[in-house]
């Protein structure tokens, strides 16, 4: 019987060979997870030297025998045709396997996985075959340490942020809704915040600021003007521009300034019935208050935001509200180019034709209403949160 000879293959030529690396290149270079770095390999199946079998296998998460050896002896293999297959690895050669080649994928802390290619007819591996196949590796190495990171990073992100931004009490009478969304949507953190601190009987403090940036840096500092707001309105009984000043007087004395805004809003019921607002506004968009027959309208009064003067002047402003009416604190992300301007004014207009047409049995429905036009492309942070009065006194 006469044996089986691999196949004439030709080398690539050095053109061929570059225009394949840098395509792999292309395809890996937007990869941001390990699952899009699996998902780019495949893509590149039929590309790679004409193989009809590509993979990426993940140190510890495969049954592939191969893949495994390559990666636990860091130790590249290759098989010209499917008897010297079979003998190293019975049952792995078959009328699809006539020639494999397995690479081990190393990083710089070590083997991150394996490259397997198979092809379905016996062939020879030319030295610029295996360099073809060796950088294919590496590339991948880099993405993957990449898109590990960046794993590692949003994950210390989603942490971040679900320790700073408050569930919100469960209190008696109130409805309470809050959303967030980030404008970076792979970290998913930035620099808005709000809290909710419940105080005596019907007493509710509502808080919401904005610090320049969207990113872990922002988040970090918003965390702590938060937190010493937060320590501010347990431990001081005080009106909301108290609240602030004193917040501002901590933010200087205590190193470079945070530049910020937000807004302090005090929510108690009234002796003789109804209800009453009391808010101060450094810098920060108004409060918008929704009234029971849907008409909408905006809080004016505002003051210099966090961080621009020491010891600037702060006001409280006082407005009753109706039973059943509704308040929301917003950061500027909501009316970031609402309705496709950047005319502030005009977009706050297109917030409340937005809110007058939102859905109001839920208060979370309201919230997700009103951001529903404004659009994946944002480029700034959305923070909101409202609560209802009850429909009584």
């Amino acid at each position: 019987m006469t044996a089986v000879r691999p196949a004439p293959v030709m080398a690539p030529t050095d053109s061929a060979r570059n225009l394949l690396l840098l395509r792999a290149s292309e395809i890996l270079s937007v990869t941001t997870t390990t699952a899009d770095v699996a998902d780019a390999v495949r893509e590149l199946r039929g590309i790679v030297l004409d193989a009809s079998h590509l993979h990426f296998v993940l140190a510890g998460g495969s049954s592939d025998p191969l893949a495994e050896r390559a990666i636990g002896e860091r130790r590249t293999f290759y098989f010209t045709d499917g008897a010297d297959l079979a003998v190293a690895f019975p049952g792995q050669a078959n009328p699809d396997s006539q020639a494999a080649a397995c690479v081990p994928v190393v990083g710089s802390a070590g083997v991150l996985g394996a490259l397997h290619l198979r092809w379905t007819a016996p062939r020879r591996f030319f030295v610029a075959e295996r360099a073809v196949i060796a950088t294919l590796a590496a590339y991948i190495a880099r993405a993957l340490e990449r898109a590990q990171r960046l794993e590692a990073r949003i994950g210390v992100a989603d942490t971040l942020q679900d320790a700073i931004l408050s569930r919100l009490p469960a209190v008696e009478r109130y409805e309470l809704a809050a959303l967030y969304l980030p404008a970076d949507r792979q970290e998913k953190v930035g620099g808005d915040w709000y809290d909710v601190v419940a105080g005596r009987g019907s007493q509710l403090t509502l808080a919401i600021g904005d610090v320049v940036g969207h990113d872990m840096a922002a988040a970090a500092r918003m965390g702590q003007l938060r937190s010493m707001l937060r320590a501010y309105i347990v431990d001081r009984h005080e009106p909301p521009s108290a609240l602030l000043r004193r917040l501002d007087t901590a933010n200087h004395a205590l190193g470079e300034p945070i530049v910020a805004t937000a807004v302090v809003a005090v929510l108690d019921n009234l002796p003789h019935g109804g209800y009453r607002l009391r808010w101060s506004n450094a810098g920060h968009p108004p409060p918008v208050v929704i009234h029971p027959d849907k008409t909408v309208e905006s809080l004016t009064g505002n003051d210099l935001l966090l961080g621009a003067r020491r010891f600037a002047r702060r006001h409280t402003w006082t407005t009753p509200l109706a039973c059943g009416s509704t308040v929301l604190l917003h950061t500027d992300g909501l009316i970031e180019r609402a309705g496709g301007t950047d005319n502030i004014d005009a977009s706050q207009l297109h917030l409340h034709r937005r809110l007058h047409t939102c859905r109001q049995a839920r208060l979370q429905d309201l919230l997700e209403d009103a951001v529903a036009d404004v659009g994946t492309d944002r480029t700034d942070d959305i923070a909101m949160l409202a609560v209802r009065l009850p429909p009584d006194a």
